[in-house]
């Protein structure tokens, strides 16, 4: 059976960007920062082991993209290759983890003088298949969603840069437990959240977040003016929390192993960065 599938193939169809979720120019420059740990992987293999039926470097990535930005099932993209399930699940584990280390976002943020000035900070869920032990789908339930999740904070600059991605935590864990867990962030640093981390203020002085309607009671004119500003100038870290999620492997069910979800949630960001014009970490 002829292969139905090709990277040369889809570099000439207007659906690139709709398959992969990147441009050709990114997916180019991807494919250059890749080649040479690609090489020395290549060169350094002492035996031949599972031969690479899907091709080099190149369809390689892009079985990577498309299964981040369609996620079907490994069985499904192994048909157009003409390959099984398991050749498939090899080679997205094989690219990973070449390109987790060039292209990932880190846990501990990188920032410039002046983008420390002005950092948004969010947290996001995503539903996870049920867990099958009774201890481990307590602790994943979120009582916000309603369903077994993960939840990954996102730190933004005012730029629009995602500077930090941090670990999965289970769907249980509060948003300001997790930013208590990740590293602290430049004491200089203006702060901005939303209510899910009301009481952070006692752990960094430069801290804001909306005013809550008191029990019983209404906000002042001022404090819905000022909630409505803080609210627009958050819209930044929505925004790129909406970029990665159109990589459906972020945004649907989460069907691959837990302990793997932030190799992905940190490709996607540093991907959604090259995206916007910023380097990728």
């Amino acid at each position: 059976m002829a292969r139905l599938f090709s990277a040369a193939r889809l570099r000439r169809s207007p659906s690139f960007c709709r398959l992969t979720g990147v441009s050709l120019a990114v997916f180019d420059d991807m494919l250059v920062q890749l080649s040479g740990p690609w090489n020395a992987t290549q060169r350094s293999k002492t035996k031949a082991g599972h031969p690479l039926d899907i091709g080099g470097l190149e369809d390689h990535l892009l079985v990577m993209l498309i299964y981040y930005r369609c996620y079907m099932t490994q069985e499904f993209l192994g048909f157009f290759y003409n390959v099984d399930k398991s050749t498939i699940c090899r080679a997205i584990q094989r690219i990973e983890r070449l390109a987790h280390p060039l292209f990932g976002v880190k846990r501990e943020p990188k920032l410039s003088r002046e983008e420390a000035e002005a950092l948004i900070v969010d947290c996001t869920e995503q539903p996870i298949q049920r867990p099958r032990v009774d201890a481990v789908q307590r602790e994943h339930y979120s009582g916000k969603k309603k369903q077994h999740t993960l939840k990954t904070e996102y730190l933004t600059t005012a730029g629009g840069r995602i500077a930090s991605v941090s670990p999965s935590y289970p769907g249980s864990h509060h948003d300001i437990s997790i930013r208590r867990a990740e590293p602290r962030l430049p004491s200089a640093a203006h702060v901005y959240a939303d209510s899910g981390y009301q009481g952070y203020g006692n752990d960094h002085r430069n801290f804001d977040h909306p005013y809550k309607k008191p029990k019983g009671g209404e906000l002042t004119e001022e404090e819905k003016e000022y909630n409505h500003g803080l609210s627009s100038f958050r819209v930044r870290v929505e925004h790129r929390i909406g970029d990665t999620k159109r990589f459906k492997i972020l945004a649907e069910r989460h069907r691959n192993p837990r302990p793997k979800h932030h190799i992905k949630t940190s490709i996607v960001a540093g991907m959604v960065n090259i995206g916007h014009g910023f380097p990728a970490c």
